[in-house]
């Protein structure tokens, strides 16, 4: 008998089988298999708790979940934390047990910033990356924030939402313009992941957009997102013979849709992880398929 261990994930991330309920203990690493697994990109500052309802959507329709709690030096730190966290889970998700997997990826605020660290990661990769990215079968994007947006959304999630136009947080967004400056070297790295969301051809074989199902969920009362931004995403996205929904919600802050309008947002979900994966992500509650 062969017996296969798991695959240690970065730390603040974890892994939620298909079919768990809601008091599942989420575990810190990724068992070998062929399910179809989400990658869920969070939030800065979104804790386990509020995770899980978002893993849910995906869980109770047989697909495999890992997410990653988004930290501030996530971004701050765009190598050692951010690209560091993506490279690790480009490894669990590319041994040979786990190669076969079919992958889904959703990103919340900075999530969409995780993601072209993802991509930058695969183009690292040569052909490994390339083989890596046509695992890739669909997108969803809640309040993305482009690297214009990333002063003001990282100083609001550092001090908390009820912190928007102190001077502490004013301070703060001015101290990071600074830090991503076109004038000096970190504004590379941001630079790198919004051209990767935006479209580019990678050295490694691959370019983005993919022409896979999408969603982008967000509202335009949302302080921190910028309309204009996502749509001028979702143009390119098209283009490239992406199967773009738009959803709009009214009225509701940054990140907080799913609360306010949870059939909405679930619908627009199950649309994304139906023709993503098929058959294979339409049951309710279906367990794991290894």
């Amino acid at each position: 008998i062969t017996c296969r261990s798991a695959h240690t994930l970065p730390p603040h991330t974890f892994f939620l089988p298909a079919g768990a309920n809601h008091d599942a203990v989420a575990q810190g690493a990724l068992p070998p298999g062929k399910t179809p697994l989400a990658c869920i990109f969070g939030w800065v500052g979104g804790g386990e708790r509020a995770m899980r309802k978002y893993a849910s959507l995906y869980t109770k329709r047989g697909v495999d979940t890992i997410a990653v709690l988004l930290k501030p030096e996530h971004v701050y730190k765009p190598v050692t934390k951010g690209r560091r966290t993506t490279s690790a889970i480009v490894d669990a998700l590319t041994a040979a047990d786990t190669i076969e997997r079919p992958l889904l990826v959703q990103g919340f605020s900075a999530g969409a910033y995780m993601y072209g660290n993802l991509l930058t990661t695969l183009d690292a990769r040569g052909e490994k990356g390339l083989a890596f990215s046509k695992r890739l079968k669909g997108f969803v994007f809640d309040s993305p924030v482009d690297v214009g947006g990333v002063p003001f959304g990282l100083s609001r999630a550092i001090f908390g939402n009820h912190s928007e136009g102190s001077f502490r947080q004013r301070a703060m967004q001015s101290a990071l313009e600074g830090f991503l400056s076109p004038r000096l070297p970190m504004r590379k790295y941001y630079q790198a992941s919004s051209d990767a969301m935006h479209g580019k051809r990678f050295a490694a074989g691959f370019a983005s957009p993919f022409a896979v199902p999408s969603a982008f969920l967000f509202s335009e009362a949302d302080t921190v997102t910028v309309t204009e931004d996502i749509r001028e995403v979702e143009k390119k996205w098209r283009a490239a013979g992406s199967s773009v929904e738009e959803v709009i919600f009214e009225g509701t802050k940054h990140v907080m849709h799913l609360q306010s309008y949870p059939e909405e947002y679930e619908r627009a979900v199950a649309r994304v992880v139906s023709e993503a994966f098929g058959a294979a992500g339409e049951g309710e509650g279906e367990g794991d398929q290894r």
